[in-house]
């Protein structure tokens, strides 16, 4: 009775254990999550600084941060040595591209915006720097050639090819001027039109790459281009924006041409060196960072052109960027906090999902190898879970969803009446005890436990039918003591009586005969009944199977008188055979028994025994009512009896069953009703017979 109660608890328990695992794993691995949250967050702030101070520096100085911290290092030693080898720098530059550099026609300087750079960071980097003015188109190739040691370029894939480039010290647009009646509209528009580009100029190399058929006129300069569109030989010049406006300005070319409204491009301009000459490249980007942190070129600018923006890479106010810097490092940090915990959270429930389909798979597995029914409802009675002893039981048929009434074995149960819960059922011939429990915080509402109690009655009956058999066996040598001790004075007396018998008084004589007679045979009753209880289960003994059986049917001999019925027993005197001789005890009595239970009227047993093939065929067979085909597959199930009730238990042909099954024996039964049955049983003969006696 006590799975009963244990089942549901257990299950409860199941279901609390993985509540509590869940629990107490929670705040393990939510210390584990936490590290990890931390340490990566960590890792993207320091990223998010970084990258914020990287837009910072680039937004302030046009350079990586990288940059920034190479080039902020002071001069090396080496550096030093190589400025104080050269003792003074030779810088090449336009002599004709006001206001960036061009001869001053009043007095004959040199002068312009990109001198008075060069001036600055001649005193930066502490050298001497002296100027080389020259047409364009000779510029470029004085560097190349080590006439000159640097000069201000834009930085090209053709000039990659000799040069390497600084890092920028201001930037430049280039425009497109036109007649002020001309049809063009964009610099694609240029394409199949003639146009005057300096010799030597960016420009040129840009168009070939970007707009094709264009004719490209070169001239020595600017000036010498707008010539050119005014005396209608060109149709378009391409060139620097301040210094093409100044020479439209200096030529009074204004009223007549026009800039297309887009600029052709917009570009840093660096300082180029010859590649063999790195170490000065990383001296002169030193001194253009140092000059970018005193605001040089915004200085200078205002000085030439008198506005702060024409020549400057557009930058947003420091204040504005620190403030947009640390507006979106917060807001991206909080971003990735709640992503990060998100996703953590995310996995850690996948994981703990994963934990517990484990653990209710465990149970599951648990749930299926009980032997008993275990079948789980919802609270309106339907069936959501079922083990594999149900499920076998009813054959695999789906039963999920399915009401409990509608399967016959649960129809006598009831989940809403608390009184009939618990119980025991009889169904198709076994024993069951049920039980329902209610359970609370689970997937469903009740689970039902069903346990065949079928052996366990069995077991109980055979104990009962032993103990009885016992204290029979005991009464019957009691009794037979008792008896035999008259008996014995009975047959002496009539010994002697017939010393005192008068010859010739036959009456006499066979009064004493008769009553001699009548003692014997109460003596040979007592012998059986001594020997049927003396009877010893596992012993083995060699037995005379006639006399065994002979023995049986005087033991019945009253029920055979009463119902009338003969008993012809046809066996060899010979046959003896080594076995269990309570077996064939009960196997015998109870066939016997049953054969003439079944004939209340009278009729006829025949006995047939006979050895073959090292087995003993023993047949039982009757002429009584018969056994119908429907009741023939059952008659071996124990408790299964056509008996009106009282009349028996139900025990007797399964006791059978199992006896002859306990010496390696068969038995098969043959009947029709109204004709009567035969059971033939099949016994081994031993081998050991003769060596174990």
């Amino acid at each position: 009775m006590m799975i009963y109660g244990i089942i549901p608890v257990i299950y409860q328990q199941g279901i609390s254990r993985l509540k509590i695992r869940y629990y107490s794993q929670e705040k393990f691995i939510m210390k584990i999550s936490i590290k990890k949250i931390l340490i990566i967050i960590l890792i993207n702030i320091v990223m998010i600084l970084l990258f914020a101070v990287n837009q910072f520096v680039d937004n302030t100085y046009n350079m990586s941060l990288y940059k920034y911290m190479q080039y902020s290092i002071p001069l090396t030693q080496t550096e030093i040595d190589y400025l104080s080898g050269k003792g003074t720098l030779f810088f090449s530059s336009d002599n004709n591209a006001p206001p960036f550099a061009y001869i001053d026609k009043t007095n004959g300087q040199y002068k312009g915006l990109v001198l008075d750079y060069v001036n600055a960071l001649s005193i930066e980097l502490g050298i001497n720097i002296d100027y080389m003015p020259q047409k364009w188109e000779d510029v470029i190739s004085s560097v190349i050639s080590g006439e000159a040691d640097m000069c201000d370029v834009f930085p090209s894939e053709e000039r990659m090819k000799h040069l390497v480039f600084s890092e920028p010290i201001y930037r430049m647009r280039a425009i497109v001027m036109i007649n002020k009646n001309s049809d063009i509209t964009n610099a694609y528009g240029l394409s199949r039109h003639k146009v005057a580009i300096p010799s030597g100029d960016y420009a040129a190399e840009y168009v070939r790459t970007n707009i094709p058929f264009i004719e490209i006129v070169e001239t020595s300069d600017l000036q010498d281009s707008l010539k050119e569109l005014n005396d209608g030989r060109v149709e378009a010049v391409i060139g620097d924006e301040p210094v093409l406006m100044n020479f439209a300005n200096e030529l009074g070319m204004n009223d007549k041409v026009k800039i297309l409204d887009s600029a052709l491009y917009d570009r840093d301009v660096c300082i180029g060196v010859r590649k063999s000459d790195p170490l000065l490249m990383n001296i002169l980007n030193k001194g253009i960072l140092n000059l970018h942190k005193k605001n040089f070129v915004e200085k200078i600018q205002q000085k030439w052109f008198g506005i702060s923006s024409a020549i400057l890479k557009h930058k947003v106010p420091e204040k504005f960027m620190l403030l947009f810097i640390v507006i979106n490092t917060a807001l991206i940090i909080i971003f990735m906090l709640t992503a990060l915990w998100s996703y953590t959270l995310k996995t850690e429930v996948t994981r703990r999902t994963e934990d517990l389909n484990k653990s209710k798979n465990n149970l599951q597995i648990t749930f299926d190898n009980l032997s008993s029914f275990l079948i789980c409802l919802d609270g309106d009675g339907c069936i959501v879970n079922s083990n594999k002893s149900f499920r076998s039981y009813i054959k695999d048929k789906p039963v999920n969803g399915m009401c409990y009434r509608d399967i016959q074995i649960l129809n006598c149960l009831s989940i809403d009446d608390a009184a009939q819960r618990d119980g025991e059922i009889t169904y198709e011939g076994r024993f069951y005890l049920f039980s329902v429990s209610e359970l609370d915080y689970s997937d469903f509402k009740y689970i039902v436990v069903i346990e065949d109690i079928t052996d366990r009655k069995l077991s109980q009956q055979q104990v009962l039918q032993q103990n009885k058999m016992i204290a029979l066996g005991q009464l019957a040598a009691g009794v037979a003591h008792e008896i035999r001790n008259p008996i014995g004075l009975i047959q002496n007396y009539c010994y002697i009586l017939k010393t005192y018998i008068f010859n010739g008084n036959t009456v006499a004589e066979d009064s004493i005969n008769a009553m001699e007679s009548s003692v014997q045979r109460v003596d040979k009753i007592i012998n059986n009944l001594l020997n049927f209880s003396h009877a010893d289960a596992d012993k083995l003994t060699v037995e005379n199977i006639k006399e065994l059986i002979m023995d049986i049917i005087l033991l019945e001999n009253k029920a055979r008188i009463k119902n009338n019925i003969q008993i012809k027993l046809n066996c060899n005197d010979d046959i003896r055979m080594l076995t269990r001789t309570e077996s064939l005890n009960h196997i015998f009595l109870n066939l016997l028994s049953n054969s003439i239970d079944s004939m209340p009227d009278g009729g006829s047993i025949t006995v047939d025994c006979a050895v073959e093939n090292n087995y003993l065929t023993v047949d039982f067979a009757d002429n009584g009512s018969g056994i119908s085909q429907e009741y023939l597959e059952r008659i071996f199930n124990p408790f299964f009896t056509t008996k009106n009730v009282g009349q028996g238990t139900g025990l007797g042909l399964y006791i059978v069953y199992n006896e002859v099954q306990k010496i390696g024996g068969e038995i098969q039964v043959n009947s029709k009703p109204g004709q009567g049955t035969t059971f033939r049983l099949k016994i081994p003969i031993l081998k050991e017979m003769y060596a174990n006696v």
